[in-house]
């Protein structure tokens, strides 16, 4: 009977082509986290705090792989390809899952096919800034300036798809104003230049916003979150300003290859929100501008869902394009 038991046990844990795998014994070894971008930015930091807290929790090592490139494509087309035990997981930026299929013709991972999601991760509210020389200080003033001269502003972007690139499509698209798009490669280049007068405006997350309006090095507009920011609460939001219901939040969520079974899911859920609920990683994320989040599958799954269609809507509306 014991040996029935077993051998059913194992049965159930089995997918065709698979090693025997199963939330109780999962998991027995490493598990890679597969990032889109390289060492040293925020999703680096949010992939290696949630890997001390589920290396702790799981009592197995829990080690990051950067494979930045093609937007996101290189690390998602691998991690499409992993086995699907749950060794293998992606912590994936919104616009690698949410913009990219909209944006790119050839793209080589498909989010909804490819992927099981298994929780969003962190969010980040954005700040609307503007150098201090730029004659506007809030947002219906920079409206009514960028009507009057049409493609006299430049806005700084991170990265095709970007939050910060997405935002201000978004924004130029509700207000009707001409605002003219100059890419960077990060944040540190692109903010250094808003502060040389170099390009004019940008969104970017409230610790360096909130930094620099302090030293006079930039002009805070408004935040572009539903309510208001704690850290920064004289600051009104985007919407309250004059462009009624906009949001511009980016946010990290952790992916595991489809067909991974749903016990491992379930476990990993658990694990994630237990760990992004832990002090030790929510208040390390506030620091940088980060909220703490750990959502169930399902619900990052209706978040991928509605931004999908969002963007998808802005880039045909706005007709927004990038070299293939």
């Amino acid at each position: 009977m014991i040996r029935i038991g077993f051998a059913a046990l194992m049965l159930a844990c089995m997918t065709i082509g698979l090693r025997p795998v199963c939330a109780q014994g999962y998991p027995s070894r490493t598990i890679k986290l597969v990032l889109p971008q390289p060492a040293g930015g925020a999703v680096d930091l949010i992939a290696r705090v949630l890997g001390e807290r589920l290396a702790e929790q799981m009592n197995q090592p829990v080690i990051v792989e950067n494979m930045p490139g093609v937007n996101g494509s290189l690390a998602g087309a691998a991690v499409a390809r992993a086995a699907p035990d749950g060794y293998t997981l992606m912590l994936a930026v919104d616009s690698n899952l949410v913009v990219n299929p909209s944006l790119y013709r050839n793209l080589n991972y498909d989010p909804f096919r490819d992927f099981i999601p298994i929780s969003v991760v962190v969010k980040l509210n954005t700040v609307l800034v503007a150098n201090p020389k730029v004659e506007v200080t809030n947002v219906r003033e920079l409206i009514a300036y960028a009507k009057a001269h049409p493609n006299k502003l430049n806005y700084a972007g991170i990265g095709i798809g970007s939050a910060m690139h997405m935002g201000m499509e978004l924004f130029k698209f509700k207000t009707g104003v001409q605002i003219n798009h100059v890419p960077y490669r990060g944040t540190a280049a692109a903010i250094t230049d808003v502060v040389a007068g170099v390009v004019d405006l940008m969104f970017t997350g409230p610790p360096s916003a909130k930094a620099m309006s302090a030293e006079g090095k930039l002009r805070v507009l408004a935040v572009a979150s539903p309510q208001r920011v704690p850290s920064m609460p004289d600051v009104p939001t985007v919407s309250e300003s004059g462009v009624p219901g906009f949001e511009m939040a980016g946010w990290f969520g952790l992916l595991a290859p489809a067909k991974t079974p749903q016990p491992v899911i379930e476990r990993l859920s658990a694990e994630v929100s237990k760990a992004v609920h832990d002090p030790r990683f929510s208040e390390r994320m506030a620091v940088q501008g980060l909220q703490a989040v750990g959502g169930t599958p399902a619900e990052m799954l209706a978040t991928m869902q509605a931004d999908t269609r969002k963007w998808a809507e802005l880039i045909k509306s706005a007709n927004i394009k990038v070299e293939q």
